[in-house]
This record gives C-alpha cells, sequence and structure tokens, in this order.
C-alpha cells in the first residue's frame, strides 16, 4: 500500500532527510520519501501492518523533532 501523508511542523530539510532515512530501516517498509518543500511524506509498506508501521514512522520522525507529526485523516 503507498499512501501520502502531511506533515506538521517540519522545520528543516536535513530533519526530513534524518526522518526519511529511520523510516526506510523499518521492518515492512517498501519505500519512503519525505520532501521538505511540499511537508509530505509517501509511504509504501505492507498493507496487512501498516497501521503499525505508520506508528514506527510518527516514533522515527519523533527521535529527530519531538514536534513534528505525521498528520492522518
Amino acid at each position: 500500500m503507498k499512501k501520502k501523508f502531511k506533515m506538521e511542523e517540519l522545520d528543516c530539510a536535513n530533519c526530513a532527510a534524518k526522518m526519511e532515512a529511520l523510516i526506510k530501516k523499518i521492518p515492512g517498509v517498501m519505500d519512503a520519501s519525505m520532501n521538505f518543500m511540499t511537508q509530505r511524506l509517501t509511504l509504501e509498506a505492507e498493507d496487512d501492518r501498516f497501521e503499525e508501521i505508520l506508528a514506527e514512522a510518527q516514533k522515527c520522525c519523533d527521535k529527530v523533532d519531538k514536534g513534528c507529526r505525521i498528520l492522518v485523516n
């Protein structure tokens, strides 16, 4: 499954790159792309574990910047 998410409080391109690298290491993630300019995360991961992986992705963001959030509609 591939989904796009808006990021909240993503403050710098360096932080976005660090978050992307951490998210790509999560088991079950096929691809991840964090775009600082558009404030978007594109996440491609296993369908049956997507919610769990998304929660892990948020933890990765918290490690880099506590104020940054993945917005889920």
